[in-house]
């Protein structure tokens, strides 16, 4: 059965004979395609909402009013948009020194946060073993190339 708006049939025109699986109707009011129920009532209208508006059209049409009202007013509709900013920070890598001078630069900015407080008491205590490993080695070093020197 082929069930375009044309060929449905409307309220008034409801199948009298045995119902098939897949028969619809037109709804009264919003003409929708309303499916027929294999028992029972045929359906004049798509939903209770349809029902109601064509009551009240038919109960203003017998009182003489005007069966429909147009309002115009304005609605605000308050719309939320989530933005996503995308920041891009250039952070300083820590890398190891490479050339003598940019060790004598780590070690005068170790010397300059030692000097001015700028170092928790926490942060000493952790530095103090490392510090004293290098001091070490820095001392075993100097001792091999004084040794070098002094044969020469």
């Amino acid at each position: 059965m082929d069930t375009t708006a044309s060929n449905v049939p409307s309220v008034g025109d409801a199948p009298t004979t045995p119902r098939r699986a897949g028969q619809k109707v037109v709804c009264g009011w919003c003409r929708t395609e309303v499916p027929v129920p294999p028992r029972g009532r045929v359906p004049k209208w798509c939903s209770s909402s349809c029902r109601h508006r064509a009551w009240e059209q038919r109960r203003a049409a017998d009182a003489g009013l005007a069966a429909i009202e147009v309002v115009d007013r304005v609605v605000e509709v308050v719309r939320v948009e989530k933005v996503v900013e995308e920041r891009r920070v250039q952070v300083p890598v820590p890398r190891s020194p490479r050339s003598t001078r940019e060790w004598v630069d780590v070690l005068n900015r170790l010397d300059w946060a030692l000097q001015t407080n700028r170092m928790e008491l926490d942060d000493l205590a952790e530095i103090e073993p490392a510090l004293a490993r290098v001091i070490a080695a820095y001392r075993a070093r100097s001792d091999k190339l004084h040794l070098r020197r002094g044969r020469r």
